[in-house]
């Protein structure tokens, strides 16, 4: 379920993957015309171990938040694969198109480097 600001995910433990309900609210900081921060609270159960985690991440590198969120989830013991938390366009695609908007994002804008292979 998605709406601005929050995207709430869940699926039923199977086989192959444990079931899990997160949450993830983003608001973006700073300057409302070039806000330089896009700050996130990841919160939920996967396989009946609680989440709860906050981080920020600089606007250039703010999309490559799956990644952030799989390092918060293998910090808990957690070794579930991003795209299975958001492998449904129906989930991720709003979120993304949201982000972008606050951030004022635009397509080509330059990544620092190092900011994104650090994660921040």
């Amino acid at each position: 379920m998605f709406r601005p600001g929050h995207v709430e995910i869940s699926r039923l433990p199977s086989a192959d993957f444990p079931g899990y309900h997160l949450i993830l609210d983003y608001h973006v900081e700073g300057p409302e015309q070039t806000p330089e921060w896009a700050c996130f609270h990841l919160h939920g159960v996967v396989d009946q171990t609680p989440i709860d985690d906050r981080f920020r991440m600089h606007r250039d590198v703010a999309f490559n938040f799956l990644q952030r969120i799989r390092q918060c989830l293998r910090k808990r013991g957690v070794h579930l694969h991003t795209d299975v938390l958001f492998g449904f366009h129906v989930d991720y695609d709003p979120l993304f198109e949201d982000l972008r908007h606050q951030l004022h994002g635009m397509p080509g804008e330059p990544v620092d480097l190092d900011r994104f292979l650090l994660g921040y």
